[in-house]
């Protein structure tokens, strides 16, 4: 009954028995697999063997067997004896009469046969009627011999396939050679022997393996347990060290992408928060922006009436003239960031067409890096799917980025632009669909951490003279687009920008 519980209550005995009665099961079958194998490869080569020598017999003792002269048949007779495994030779007439028959004493001794003569007198008859009925070689199989019937015909040539020889002329007689399974029954003992062999050192180095094995697997066990019990209790994501690559190493591999999908998640509801709060804003940007452009632009237009009106009442050498232009010229400026903040509030696509985003990028991109010394490498993906936006809209867009990518760079660097397909799913801030992805790579200073998150803001800029409204420009029409942007960027390596435009269709 001890053995009983042992194998019930412990995992690892029923592994280990488990392990031993398959190992011993599959040496098993191998060992008989190969022994039939080596069995059937020592007949098929002793069947060959005989098969040549009685042809060649056949051949060469014609002559002899047609004048049924014995002085010409011997010498090819005695050099089939010298094989190792001849027993006897044996020639006939074409009517069955025995021309001559030598033996190897030793061999026919130790095999236990009795007179050869009398032997063949048992069979000749049946053996004749079957080779001129079918006139082809052929063998029989006894307990210690083969014996190998080779038809004789008269015919000019040696010719080695006797199937084609039999139909060249008349059958003359016969040829018996008759070799000993002595050599074959003494290597399948030796087979046997290193397979008995070879199945034992399979079996022990197979249960050494399984014990090795049973002994470290409870390592791996414990180390998964401790994780889950650490995850449970404290809630902590701590991950397993992976010891293996077995069932439990994959187990324990599992529990780390569980924890690592966790933390993704974690991240990405702070980016989707993050993300919520920034279209937030700009939604609130968007109707200050409004409001502002109306009054500071009717503002703007009442001094840019007041100063055209003072200027014609002055000529031009006055010396308040000149202040005058300048007036206009910072007037200007205002308009423009007016025009920008209307912009960033509006931002409707309203010319919009199914279109190539990489034709449509062949064409503007170079135009947009013309007056940079600056290299552009431009990849575009051969089957890009189309995508309906607004062309004027996404060329200031793409204007926009490069702008930055330049400023960014440095000197005699490349711009890389690269337009592919991508299906988007499971990703928290963008609706699951088919996207065209340009990426605009630089390779320059790059955006510090604590700035990623504000760079889409509006008047959020690092540059002197700039009023930080292309960035925000830019995400507010991509956004109209049904699109998203994004940035990866690292400092001093360069920054990435994705858009990603929705396909048509």
């Amino acid at each position: 009954m001890k053995p009983l519980n042992t194998y019930r209550n412990s995992f690892s005995t029923r592994v280990f028995i488990t392990a031993a009665v398959f190992i011993i099961f599959f040496s098993s079958i191998c060992s008989a697999w190969f022994i039939s194998i080596q069995k059937k490869s020592l007949v098929d080569k002793l069947i060959l063997e005989g098969e040549l020598i009685s042809e060649l017999l056949a051949a060469n003792a014609r002559i002899g067997i047609f004048a049924e002269n014995d002085s010409v048949i011997i010498p090819y007779v005695d050099s089939v004896l010298t094989h190792e495994e001849a027993v006897s030779v044996s020639v006939f007439n074409a009517e069955g009469k025995l021309l001559l028959n030598k033996t190897r004493e030793d061999i026919i001794h130790n095999s236990g046969k009795d007179s050869v003569t009398a032997h063949y007198s048992k069979k000749i008859e049946q053996i004749i009627t079957k080779i001129k009925t079918a006139p082809k070689p052929l063998h029989l199989d006894n307990a210690n011999t083969v014996e190998f019937w080779q038809p004789v015909t008269a015919y000019t040539g040696y010719i080695p396939d006797t199937s084609v020889a039999a139909t060249k002329g008349r059958l003359i007689g016969f040829a018996a050679v008759t070799l000993s399974k002595g050599h074959l029954n003494h290597s399948m003992e030796t087979i046997v022997f290193k397979s008995i062999l070879t199945t034992l050192l399979f079996l022990a180095v197979g249960l050494l393996i399984t014990y090795s094995f049973i002994r470290h697997i409870s390592l791996p066990v414990r180390k998964l347990m401790y994780g889950i019990k650490n995850f449970s209790d404290t809630g902590f994501p701590g991950k397993i060290s992976v010891l293996s690559r077995d069932e439990f190493g994959q187990l324990a591999e599992a529990f780390n992408s569980m924890i690592d999908e966790l933390q993704r998640r974690q991240d990405e509801k702070e980016r989707l928060e993050s993300q919520i709060l920034h279209n937030h804003k700009m939604d609130v940007i968007g109707c200050l922006a409004a409001d502002i452009s109306k009054e500071f632009g009717s503002l703007v237009n009442v001094f840019t009436s007041k100063i055209f009106r003072a200027r014609n009442y002055l000529s031009p050498g006055h010396m308040a003239y000149e202040e005058l232009d300048n007036l206009k010229d910072s007037i200007e400026q205002a308009r423009n960031i007016t025009r920008k903040l209307s912009e960033i509030s509006k931002n409707t696509p309203n010319f919009m067409e199914v279109q190539s985003p990489g034709t449509f990028l062949k064409q503007a991109a170079p135009l947009l890096m013309m007056q940079s010394s600056l290299k552009l490498d431009l990849i575009i993906d051969d089957n890009l799917r189309n995508c309906n936006f607004d062309k004027w809209q996404i060329n200031r867009v793409m204007g926009i980025i490069l702008d930055n990518a330049k400023d960014a760079s440095l000197i005699d660097s490349t711009i890389t632009i690269e337009v592919r397909n991508i299906d988007i799913s499971d990703k928290i801030d963008m609706i699951d669909g088919q996207y065209a992805m340009v990426s605009i790579r630089d390779n320059g200073i790059g955006i510090s951490r604590e700035n990623m998150g504000k760079i889409f803001t509006p008047f959020f800029t690092t540059k002197d003279n700039r009023y930080g409204l292309g960035l925000a420009m830019a995400f507010s029409i991509i956004k109209n687009h049904g699109g998203h942007i994004e940035a990866v960027s690292e400092e001093n390596k360069g920054t990435v920008i994705n858009i990603f435009l929705p396909s048509a269709g």
